[in-house]
């Protein structure tokens, strides 16, 4: 876990990188965890704030909440220093006065989150899909394994498995049975669709669940955030290149001494960043540069309207702009 101070000193921001997270249960609300004591706390504090947004406000279910891709991303919590009341003041009960003042202490409390998450990714959504807990419901096809997206501005949400002919694709959160929990087997490197600003072959990051609690929206915070990840994306270039050697061919789509099934070498990044983006977040995202992929197109989430966004970084640190 790394540290590092924000602008005036607090709130500050966290690191956590990726981590196998043993023992996490994904059922079970974060300051239940059995092995609490043994979780990084930085990754407890995001789970209670995702839990707090995402679980609480947006009726997500909490199953849902811890997918494959945490243990395999990079995970940053921006903290708040909070006077908090550790012990009432007492008072007489005859005379009314103070007999033993308030105590309180200040706390570092966490208020946000956003997570960086490496490529390989699932394919993109389809134009015009409508996804519920992470399938697509609106065709009569096979459903195949998608990747869905959190509702919640900016976020994104688990890779599941929900049959086409289920019954339940019409019920609330609420009611949808969890899901088994995911495999930690990462998506293999498969040529997409092209977009936009995609060509389909290009290995890209993606940032998602982002989430700010209620008291501290509206004061830049998920900018920060945003805009950290990125910086550390870019100053870390080659953090998530694979390696053949580790990982295999077949893993990342390749023929043993041959080029890769999808047109290129061994995957590099070349600071390419996605997101997948509420409608009604699209200046957020656009304020720290991410611009609308038309090509993508748009598609229902749990019943709310999602676009995809992108951002090219360029890696050479003597330049400072995005541009996409």
């Amino acid at each position: 876990m790394r540290r590092s101070s924000s602008s005036g000193g607090t709130p500050f921001i966290s690191l956590l990188e990726p981590h196998p997270l043993t023992g996490w249960d994904r059922t079970l609300p974060a300051d239940e965890q059995p092995d609490l004591d043994s979780l990084p706390r930085t990754f407890v504090d995001a789970m209670r704030v995702r839990q707090e947004v995402f679980v609480q406000e947006q009726n997500v279910p909490l199953a849902n909440e811890f997918d494959a891709d945490d243990p395999r991303s990079c995970h940053w919590v921006i903290y708040a220093s909070v006077n908090k009341t550790v012990e009432p003041a007492r008072t007489d009960p005859v005379t009314g006065k103070i007999i033993q003042p308030r105590r309180s202490e200040t706390q570092s409390v966490p208020i946000g989150t956003i997570r960086l998450v490496p490529f390989p990714h699932p394919p993109h959504p389809l134009d015009g899909g409508v996804y519920v807990d992470g399938e697509l419901v609106n065709s009569g096809e096979p459903v195949a394994r998608v990747h869905s997206i959190h509702p919640a501005a900016g976020g994104e949400r688990t890779t599941s498995q929900y049959s086409s002919n289920s019954t339940s694709p019409t019920l609330p959160n609420s009611q949808i049975v969890p899901p088994a929990p995911p495999s930690l087997i990462k998506p293999a490197f498969t040529p997409d669709r092209p977009t936009t600003y995609h060509d389909g072959v290009e290995p890209y990051l993606k940032l998602g669940r982002l989430a700010v609690i209620p008291a501290f929206r509206g004061r830049g915070i998920a900018q920060q955030l945003i805009k950290t990840a990125v910086a550390w994306a870019r100053s870390h270039p080659e953090y998530f290149n694979p390696s053949a050697t580790e990982q295999g061919f077949e893993q990342l789509g390749m023929e043993e001494g041959s080029r890769m099934r999808g047109g290129g070498v061994v995957p590099r990044w070349q600071g390419l960043i996605c997101v997948h983006a509420q409608v009604e977040a699209i200046k957020v995202w656009e304020r720290c540069g991410f611009v609308l992929d038309e090509g993508m197109g748009k598609w229902m989430e749990e019943g709310i309207p999602h676009v995809g966004m992108f951002l090219r970084v360029s890696l050479d640190k003597r330049e400072d702009e995005f541009t996409i």
